[in-house]
């Protein structure tokens, strides 16, 4: 690795407590990522919808709706945690910039054997697969982001984030 092409540097997403697990319904193949109940505060979301850090400003959180205006036109991260594994992808469909964290949640199976897990496009209904990013149809590829859990300063598990290479 040459200086020129040093790695995007790790932000941090939130404290690991922030990110309840998702679980599949046994009655249900797809899981919908967020609750449609947006305006109730006391409802727990399952993920995230973070605006990475740049020179002018830090890392922060989107709701759905300021999510919806700038998906697309600035950088999205949808973190969320799925059968006890952290994800990090871009928010953004990269076949037709629809908003991915209204999406669904699925196993991929090969026999009843779960070999990875994916998210379904809400708009059109393609599939991305959260380990690699490969698109079910076509050559698109959702881009996966690096994630990690850290020990922060007061001793709470946090999670960090950066742009995979």
């Amino acid at each position: 690795m040459t200086a020129s092409s040093s790695p995007d540097p790790w932000w941090c997403a939130g404290l690991a407590s922030s990110f309840p697990d998702i679980k599949p319904a046994s009655t249900r193949p797809k899981t919908k990522l967020r609750s449609t109940a947006e305006a109730d505060k006391d409802v727990t979301q399952p993920c995230k919808i973070l605006q990475p850090p740049s020179e002018e400003l830090d890392a922060c959180e989107l709701s759905l709706d300021d999510a919806q205006q700038t998906v697309g036109l600035e950088q999205q991260v949808l973190v969320f945690r799925y059968r006890g594994k952290l994800h990090a992808i871009d928010n953004s469909c990269p076949h037709r910039r629809y908003q991915l964290a209204r999406g669904s949640l699925y196993d991929i199976e090969d026999f009843g054997i779960v070999l990875s897990a994916g998210i379904i496009c809400p708009g059109h209904g393609w599939s991305f697969d959260l380990h690699t990013g490969q698109s079910d149809r076509g050559p698109y590829q959702l881009r996966v982001w690096e994630t990690e859990i850290r020990l922060g300063e007061e001793g709470h598990e946090e999670v960090w984030v950066r742009r995979k290479s």
